[in-house]
């Protein structure tokens, strides 16, 4: 009863500390996304991308200074693959001692993951944990490059969902895998986890092998019946309808107008330095940052998740919604 209790007051200041970050976000103009890739070393062998080729970097083993400097709501831990990073769990601690507030996120695909080394992430204070998945069965190992990465998901992930609400699937719509969209959704809703799409761009490698060119009206069915999925299983299906909605025109037309990368959303380098994306060329050093540091951008080639859902309109019900508290 006494936990309950604390557990109830612990939300409840975990939302008036968001409530508060979110009305200074928007009164500062400072993003609500910072990706912090702190790694690009990854075991995998995805060929659209080209992280897993780096041999050598250079990166920071303390990011308080960047993070405190740039204050967003959100930090999406990311590489590379970030668990090859044996002090990951300090530098989470790192993120929550920098505001009163910083919902934070890690993606990862997930090989390296095991349920101890997830109760330590959330201990160290991780707040969700987002594991690729663009296949159901075996094909998702010969696409990541990984043997036995599907037969350790499946039997990790639903082990997971029952120490944790805030476990999410990450799927890229692709060529590859129209067929299986809505199949990973309900797989989702079975294990007992959430689900996040993002969409297929070529722009890390130039590989248009996996871009939707001729199946638009599918497309549109997917989208279609992802929404209607997302209505009936509230909570489920956590890509917002804007982001969804946008989905085929981007494949139709190559691309979505209004970039606001730079301004709704950075990324930072495991050296320390400023992109507007993983895309784009560095600007500066983090420790430079100040808001209005980034012009408008003028690029229209991706519908990244992370792109799409920091241009979706965000009311506070959204705001709530999003960062998984008052839910």
């Amino acid at each position: 009863m006494l936990s309950q209790r604390l557990g109830t007051i612990e939300r409840f200041r975990e939302g008036l500390n968001g409530t508060l970050k979110f009305l200074y976000i928007n009164g500062t103009r400072r993003p609500k996304l910072l990706n912090l890739e702190i790694t690009k070393l990854c075991n995998a062998r995805c060929d659209f991308c080209d992280y897993w080729e780096t041999k050598h970097e250079i990166r920071l083993s303390d990011y308080r200074p960047i993070i405190k400097r740039i204050n967003p709501l959100v930090i999406s831990i990311t590489g590379g693959e970030p668990m090859v990073r044996r002090d990951l769990p300090n530098i989470v601690r790192q993120i929550k001692e920098c505001s009163i507030f910083i919902f934070n996120t890690m993606v990862t695909k997930g090989d390296l993951l095991t349920l101890e080394k997830a109760e330590e992430l959330f201990g160290a204070g991780l707040n969700q944990i987002s594991i690729s998945l663009d296949f159901l069965g075996e094909k998702h190992d010969s696409y990541r490059g990984i043997p036995g990465l599907w037969k350790h998901l499946s039997n990790l992930i639903p082990q997971l969902g029952k120490i944790s609400s805030n476990i999410v699937l990450n799927t890229i719509i692709m060529e590859d895998n129209l067929d299986q969209i809505i199949d990973i959704a309900h797989q989702a809703k079975e294990w007992g986890v959430k689900v996040s799409y993002s969409s297929y761009s070529v722009m890390k490698t130039n590989n248009s092998s996996h871009f939707i060119k001729d199946n638009i009206e599918r497309v549109k069915k997917v989208v279609d019946e992802l929404i209607e999925l997302r209505r009936k299983w509230k909570g489920v299906i956590v890509s917002t309808e804007y982001y969804l909605k946008e989905i085929p025109g981007y494949f139709e037309n190559d691309g979505v107008p209004e970039c606001l990368a730079g301004l709704n959303m950075i990324t930072v380098t495991p050296s320390g330095h400023m992109k507007r994306c993983s895309e784009m060329p560095i600007i500066a050093h983090g420790s430079e940052y100040y808001p209005g540091i980034f012009d408008k951008t003028k690029c229209t080639a991706c519908w990244y998740s992370c792109r799409g859902e920091t241009q979706a309109p965000l009311t506070f019900k959204r705001a709530l919604e999003y960062l998984g508290i008052w839910a």
